[in-house]
């Protein structure tokens, strides 16, 4: 299509009225060359006239034919569907007529539909704040999001049920009157504005997702942008708006990745103890020392740190020790850890939106296969650190499988999916071991900003440390105990410590949850049903 593009760009540019009054010329000319030689060159026998004419007549018909499946089984390709939309310059061309479908939240709330006045312009009632998700349709910078996804859907051509060529036929007939079809997303727009406001100024992501199918009630990213606008984000290569940080963004996890070696640790049914001294360990010879966060609180404020001492899994867990976690990645060895890494998709594309022909996917983490002998690199990336970087999606979904009692679902964003499991990161008692540690930090430990009394709040605070700047800030969990309806994954860029950022912005959505009626209190008494 980029050639046709480039050709339509001329014609319908400065030049193009011009272009085609030369073509009309031509076309008319070499009309009246065709009449003359009807008319005055030698006529054939009767036999070669009707040659001549079925000929013709065939001709005539593999065009017509030729144009209708053009412009009826063209509509199948998003690809022939944008350039009609830009580029055919007639006012009544059907893609044009088009009233386009509606998006909605889960319970019905609009969160894009059309113009009345102005068929090209759509209307985004929460703005900014569902920018990323729900995206935009601009007739000169082209689509994103659930929009560009759906828009065949949207456009009224897609294929896929008996309604979908109910009304593409309906279409046809009187273009005039046409409509597209409606999607519904699995988002709640009052918690989808509640945590874009919680964001503040900060740049970062939130995603509240529901752990038992995967369905995405909050996918927040920040800074956003005017979606009916995109011009003004395009242009800001500073703050980069039109990056969806919560499926796209890569950051090192920091120690939102201790649930998983935690969990690995339960599968063996080791916790070992280790001597975890305040001036850190060093995993071998020019290797930096590992030192707790404590260290450099200390540090900063003129006292000597005197460690942890020797302590085991729960307590290295609920005060998120770095000198601990470390050393217990070495024990565990680099072939576990790295079919670890397989298990959790870390390296996976994730699609969260689908519909065909288009597809959202977020972008895949990054890491690779740990050796033998590479014993810095084992215990960095055990702590998340070192050549490990994932999205808050991928986060997201360890701590909704830890919550699911270790499956992985498929996370979606459109509503009324068959849930679909992607495969087990742990054992359902390995699951419940970390769940019960996650329980102990909000606690007694470092999510403890995260606590609502009769809620039991499990969580995980993460600090990972980047080379530009502060430290980014995570914290990730879920709720309620007994049985987690809701996941909350919070991550604010060069945010610092996240038990003193992501943890209470991570409370006040969970609040908002309880409000919305989105999640109950805690009730012990009830039971997880068995996977």
């Amino acid at each position: 299509m980029n050639f046709l593009e480039s050709i339509m760009d001329v014609l319908n540019g400065s030049h193009g009225a011009a272009i085609f009054r030369g073509l009309h010329q031509a076309f008319l000319l070499c009309l009246a060359l065709a009449v003359l030689l009807l008319f005055f060159a030698p006529r054939p026998g009767r036999r070669q006239f009707w040659f001549l004419a079925i000929g013709l007549w065939l001709a005539l018909l593999g065009v017509a034919v030729y144009q209708a499946v053009w412009q009826l089984a063209g509509f199948q390709s998003p690809e022939f569907v944008r350039f009609m939309r830009f580029h055919d310059p007639r006012p009544d061309v059907s893609i044009k007529q088009v009233r386009r479908g509606v998006i909605t939240d889960w319970r019905g709330t609009i969160l894009a539909q059309s113009d009345p006045q102005d068929p090209w312009r759509r209307i985004y009632p929460l703005s900014q704040a569902a920018c990323h998700a729900v995206g935009y349709m601009h007739p000169r910078y082209g689509m994103s999001g659930v929009e560009r996804a759906a828009d065949a859907t949207l456009c009224g051509y897609q294929f896929a049920s008996l309604e979908d060529l109910d009304r593409f036929g309906k279409n046809l007939i009187d273009h005039r009157a046409s409509n597209g079809g409606d999607v519904q997303l699995t988002l709640d727009a009052e918690l989808q504005s509640k945590a874009y406001d919680l964001m503040g100024d900060h740049k970062g992501a939130v995603i509240v997702m529901r752990p038992s199918d995967g369905a995405i009630l909050c996918l927040v990213s920040k800074p956003g942008f005017n979606p009916n606008n995109p011009a003004e984000a395009m242009a800001d290569t500073q703050n980069t708006p039109l990056l969806n940080r919560a499926t796209q963004g890569l950051y090192p996890p920091g120690s939102t990745f201790k649930m998983l070696m935690a969990g690995l640790a339960s599968e063996r049914h080791v916790s070992p103890q280790f001597n975890c001294p305040g001036e850190g360990i060093v995993v071998a010879r020019s290797a930096h020392p590992i030192r707790d966060s404590e260290y450099y609180i200390c540090l900063r404020e003129g006292r000597v740190w005197a460690g942890h001492g020797r302590i085991g899994l729960r307590d290295g867990f609920v005060h998120s020790s770095n000198v601990y976690f470390a050393q217990l990645g070495l024990f565990i060895g680099h072939n576990a850890f790295n079919d670890l890494l397989r298990a959790s998709l870390l390296d996976s594309r994730i699609a969260y939106f689908s519909d065909p022909p288009g597809v959202m996917f977020s972008d895949p983490g990054q890491w690779r296969p740990i050796k033998s002998r590479e014993k810095i690199e084992l215990a960095q990336m055990s702590i998340g650190q070192g050549h490990l970087v994932v999205t808050p999606l991928h986060v997201a979904m360890w701590t909704a499988a830890i919550a699911a009692r270790g499956m992985i679902w498929q996370p979606h964003l459109r509503a009324g999916v068959d849930p679909m499991e992607l495969g087990r990161v742990l054992t359902p008692d390995a699951a419940a071991a970390v769940k019960t540690l996650m329980r102990d930090v909000v606690a007694h430990g470092t999510g403890r900003p995260a606590d609502i009394p009769g809620l039991n709040v499990c969580g995980k605070t993460g600090t990972a440390e980047v080379s530009d700047g502060e430290d980014h800030a995570w914290f990730t969990c879920f709720a309620p105990l007994s049985k987690p309806e809701v996941v909350v994954t919070v991550l604010i860029e060069h945010g610092g410590y996240g038990s003193r950022v992501a943890a209470p912005i991570a409370r006040a959505i969970l609040e908002e949850a309880l409000d919305l009626g989105l999640l109950g209190m805690d009730h012990p008494n009830e039971t997880e049903p068995a996977r």
